[in-house]
Protein backbone atom coordinates (compact mmCIF):
# COMPACT_ATOMS: atom_id res chain seq x y z
CA UNK A 1 0.00 0.00 0.00
CA UNK A 2 2.80 2.45 0.86
CA UNK A 3 4.38 1.87 -2.57
CA UNK A 4 1.04 2.40 -4.32
CA UNK A 5 0.48 5.67 -2.48
CA UNK A 6 4.01 6.80 -3.32
CA UNK A 7 3.47 6.09 -7.02
CA UNK A 8 0.14 7.87 -6.99
CA UNK A 9 1.82 10.91 -5.46
CA UNK A 10 4.82 10.92 -7.78
CA UNK A 11 3.00 10.52 -11.05
CA UNK A 12 0.11 12.83 -10.28
CA UNK A 13 -2.73 10.38 -10.79
CA UNK A 14 -4.90 13.02 -9.14
CA UNK A 15 -4.19 16.65 -9.89
CA UNK A 16 -5.98 19.94 -9.38
CA UNK A 17 -7.78 21.65 -12.25
CA UNK A 18 -9.21 24.97 -11.08
CA UNK A 19 -11.26 24.05 -8.00
CA UNK A 20 -12.06 20.52 -9.17
CA UNK A 21 -9.99 17.33 -9.15
CA UNK A 22 -9.56 15.57 -12.44
CA UNK A 23 -8.70 11.87 -12.65
CA UNK A 24 -6.29 10.65 -15.32
CA UNK A 25 -7.48 7.32 -16.75
CA UNK A 26 -5.21 4.30 -17.10
CA UNK A 27 -3.15 3.64 -19.03
CA UNK A 28 -1.50 6.97 -19.78
CA UNK A 29 1.92 8.27 -20.76
CA UNK A 30 4.21 11.07 -19.74
CA UNK A 31 6.20 11.95 -22.85
CA UNK A 32 9.44 13.87 -23.33
CA UNK A 33 9.23 17.64 -23.79
CA UNK A 34 12.64 19.25 -23.44
CA UNK A 35 16.09 19.33 -21.82
CA UNK A 36 16.62 22.03 -19.22
CA UNK A 37 20.24 22.89 -18.29
CA UNK A 38 20.74 23.18 -14.53
CA UNK A 39 24.37 24.31 -14.60
CA UNK A 40 27.09 25.36 -16.99
CA UNK A 41 30.14 23.12 -17.32
CA UNK A 42 32.06 23.08 -14.02
CA UNK A 43 35.78 22.26 -13.98
CA UNK A 44 38.00 21.27 -11.05
CA UNK A 45 41.71 20.55 -10.66
CA UNK A 46 42.36 19.22 -7.20
CA UNK A 47 39.98 20.99 -4.86
CA UNK A 48 39.99 24.21 -6.88
CA UNK A 49 37.19 25.16 -9.28
CA UNK A 50 38.24 27.05 -12.40
CA UNK A 51 35.94 29.19 -14.51
CA UNK A 52 35.77 27.62 -18.01
CA UNK A 53 35.31 31.09 -19.50
CA UNK A 54 38.88 31.99 -18.54
CA UNK A 55 40.41 28.53 -19.08
CA UNK A 56 38.62 27.55 -22.28
CA UNK A 57 41.53 25.78 -23.96
CA UNK A 58 42.43 23.81 -20.82
CA UNK A 59 38.84 22.68 -20.29
CA UNK A 60 38.25 21.79 -23.94
CA UNK A 61 41.52 19.88 -24.10
CA UNK A 62 40.46 17.86 -21.07
CA UNK A 63 36.98 17.15 -22.43
CA UNK A 64 38.26 16.08 -25.88
CA UNK A 65 41.29 14.05 -24.80
CA UNK A 66 42.02 10.61 -26.23
CA UNK A 67 43.31 8.06 -23.68
CA UNK A 68 45.04 4.71 -24.18
CA UNK A 69 45.47 1.90 -21.66
CA UNK A 70 47.62 -1.19 -21.95
CA UNK A 71 45.79 -4.51 -21.73
CA UNK A 72 46.81 -8.17 -21.99
CA UNK A 73 46.11 -8.09 -25.72
CA UNK A 74 47.46 -4.65 -26.61
CA UNK A 75 46.03 -1.18 -26.04
CA UNK A 76 42.49 0.07 -25.59
CA UNK A 77 41.65 3.65 -26.56
CA UNK A 78 38.99 5.80 -24.92
CA UNK A 79 37.65 8.78 -26.83
CA UNK A 80 36.20 10.98 -24.10
CA UNK A 81 34.97 13.89 -26.23
CA UNK A 82 32.11 15.79 -24.57
CA UNK A 83 28.96 16.06 -26.70
CA UNK A 84 26.16 18.41 -25.68
CA UNK A 85 22.85 16.67 -25.00
CA UNK A 86 20.67 16.47 -28.10
CA UNK A 87 16.90 16.55 -27.42
CA UNK A 88 16.42 14.11 -30.33
CA UNK A 89 18.13 11.42 -28.23
CA UNK A 90 15.16 11.43 -25.85
CA UNK A 91 12.35 12.31 -28.25
CA UNK A 92 10.86 8.80 -28.18
CA UNK A 93 11.25 8.19 -24.44
CA UNK A 94 8.27 8.12 -22.11
CA UNK A 95 6.83 6.87 -18.83
CA UNK A 96 3.88 4.48 -19.12
CA UNK A 97 1.52 4.23 -16.15
CA UNK A 98 -0.43 1.02 -16.74
CA UNK A 99 -2.24 1.05 -13.40
CA UNK A 100 -1.70 2.33 -9.89
CA UNK A 101 1.14 -0.11 -9.22
CA UNK A 102 2.75 -0.73 -12.63
CA UNK A 103 4.89 2.01 -14.15
CA UNK A 104 7.55 1.59 -16.84
CA UNK A 105 10.08 3.82 -18.57
CA UNK A 106 10.32 3.23 -22.32
CA UNK A 107 12.03 -0.13 -22.87
CA UNK A 108 13.17 -0.54 -19.26
CA UNK A 109 11.48 -2.96 -16.90
CA UNK A 110 9.00 -1.64 -14.38
CA UNK A 111 9.85 0.37 -11.27
CA UNK A 112 10.55 -1.95 -8.35
CA UNK A 113 11.06 0.58 -5.57
CA UNK A 114 10.29 4.20 -4.76
CA UNK A 115 12.08 6.22 -2.08
CA UNK A 116 11.81 9.86 -1.10
CA UNK A 117 14.77 12.03 -0.13
CA UNK A 118 13.40 15.41 0.88
CA UNK A 119 11.52 16.81 -2.13
CA UNK A 120 13.30 14.40 -4.49
CA UNK A 121 12.22 10.88 -5.44
CA UNK A 122 14.48 8.00 -6.45
CA UNK A 123 12.86 5.45 -8.78
CA UNK A 124 14.59 2.07 -8.82
CA UNK A 125 14.06 -0.29 -11.76
CA UNK A 126 14.37 -4.07 -11.73
CA UNK A 127 16.87 -3.81 -14.63
CA UNK A 128 20.51 -4.04 -13.51
CA UNK A 129 24.06 -3.28 -14.70
CA UNK A 130 27.35 -4.82 -13.55
CA UNK A 131 29.41 -2.74 -11.13
CA UNK A 132 32.56 -4.11 -12.79
CA UNK A 133 31.48 -2.41 -16.02
CA UNK A 134 30.87 0.92 -14.29
CA UNK A 135 32.83 1.07 -10.98
CA UNK A 136 32.23 4.83 -10.62
CA UNK A 137 28.83 3.95 -9.09
CA UNK A 138 30.69 2.97 -5.89
CA UNK A 139 32.16 6.46 -5.46
CA UNK A 140 30.84 9.50 -3.60
CA UNK A 141 30.57 11.52 -6.82
CA UNK A 142 26.80 11.22 -6.86
CA UNK A 143 24.42 12.96 -4.45
CA UNK A 144 22.01 10.03 -4.25
CA UNK A 145 23.49 6.68 -3.23
CA UNK A 146 23.43 3.76 -5.64
CA UNK A 147 22.93 0.49 -3.76
CA UNK A 148 25.18 -2.41 -4.75
CA UNK A 149 23.60 -5.89 -4.86
CA UNK A 150 25.34 -8.93 -3.36
CA UNK A 151 25.92 -10.39 -6.85
CA UNK A 152 28.00 -7.41 -7.98
CA UNK A 153 25.23 -5.58 -9.85
CA UNK A 154 23.31 -2.38 -9.22
CA UNK A 155 19.77 -1.45 -10.17
CA UNK A 156 19.20 1.39 -12.64
CA UNK A 157 17.86 4.43 -10.80
CA UNK A 158 16.22 7.69 -11.86
CA UNK A 159 16.33 10.77 -9.65
CA UNK A 160 13.18 12.78 -10.31
CA UNK A 161 11.50 16.00 -9.19
CA UNK A 162 7.71 16.02 -9.29
CA UNK A 163 5.97 19.02 -10.84
CA UNK A 164 2.31 19.66 -11.62
CA UNK A 165 1.40 17.11 -14.32
CA UNK A 166 5.11 16.71 -15.09
CA UNK A 167 8.33 15.04 -14.00
CA UNK A 168 11.88 16.42 -14.18
CA UNK A 169 14.47 13.65 -14.43
CA UNK A 170 17.94 14.63 -13.22
CA UNK A 171 20.82 13.88 -15.58
CA UNK A 172 24.51 14.42 -14.82
CA UNK A 173 27.44 14.45 -17.26
CA UNK A 174 30.74 13.69 -15.53
CA UNK A 175 34.37 13.13 -16.40
CA UNK A 176 36.82 12.21 -13.65
CA UNK A 177 40.53 11.44 -13.96
CA UNK A 178 42.44 10.52 -10.79
CA UNK A 179 46.19 10.03 -10.23
CA UNK A 180 48.37 8.31 -7.66
CA UNK A 181 51.18 10.01 -5.72
CA UNK A 182 53.64 9.28 -8.55
CA UNK A 183 51.45 11.02 -11.12
CA UNK A 184 50.28 7.80 -12.79
CA UNK A 185 46.65 7.72 -13.87
CA UNK A 186 44.69 5.32 -11.68
CA UNK A 187 41.10 6.07 -12.71
CA UNK A 188 39.28 7.29 -15.81
CA UNK A 189 35.50 7.60 -15.68
CA UNK A 190 33.14 9.54 -17.93
CA UNK A 191 29.53 9.34 -19.03
CA UNK A 192 26.03 10.40 -18.01
CA UNK A 193 23.74 9.15 -15.28
CA UNK A 194 20.39 10.03 -13.74
CA UNK A 195 21.75 11.55 -10.55
CA UNK A 196 23.08 14.85 -9.20
CA UNK A 197 26.52 16.08 -8.18
CA UNK A 198 27.63 15.62 -4.59
CA UNK A 199 29.41 18.88 -3.71
CA UNK A 200 31.31 17.26 -0.83
CA UNK A 201 33.12 15.05 -3.39
CA UNK A 202 35.33 18.03 -4.22
CA UNK A 203 37.14 17.56 -0.91
CA UNK A 204 38.33 14.09 -1.99
CA UNK A 205 40.20 15.38 -5.06
CA UNK A 206 43.98 15.23 -4.75
CA UNK A 207 46.36 17.74 -6.33
CA UNK A 208 46.38 16.26 -9.85
CA UNK A 209 42.81 14.91 -10.00
CA UNK A 210 40.65 16.57 -12.66
CA UNK A 211 36.86 16.67 -12.79
CA UNK A 212 34.27 18.18 -15.14
CA UNK A 213 30.52 18.04 -14.58
CA UNK A 214 27.37 19.49 -16.14
CA UNK A 215 23.81 18.99 -14.90
CA UNK A 216 20.52 18.85 -16.78
CA UNK A 217 16.90 17.85 -16.27
CA UNK A 218 14.74 15.96 -18.76
CA UNK A 219 11.13 17.19 -18.73
CA UNK A 220 8.21 14.74 -19.17
CA UNK A 221 4.54 15.65 -19.01
CA UNK A 222 0.99 14.40 -19.47
CA UNK A 223 -0.44 15.72 -22.73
Amino acid sequence: MKRILALLSIFGILYSCSKEKEVVKYPYQMTFDAIKPVSEMRFFIGGTEFDPKYHEQTVQGFLDRLYSEKTNTGYTSYWSKFVEHDPDWFADSYFTVEDEDIIKYSALSEISDVSRVGETTVLTFSATNKVSDDPIVKSDLFKYDIDINSNGTYNIQFVVHNQERALEVSRLYYKLVRYDESGNRKQLSFGTISNEFNESFIKTLTERDTLAIKEYRLIYSIK
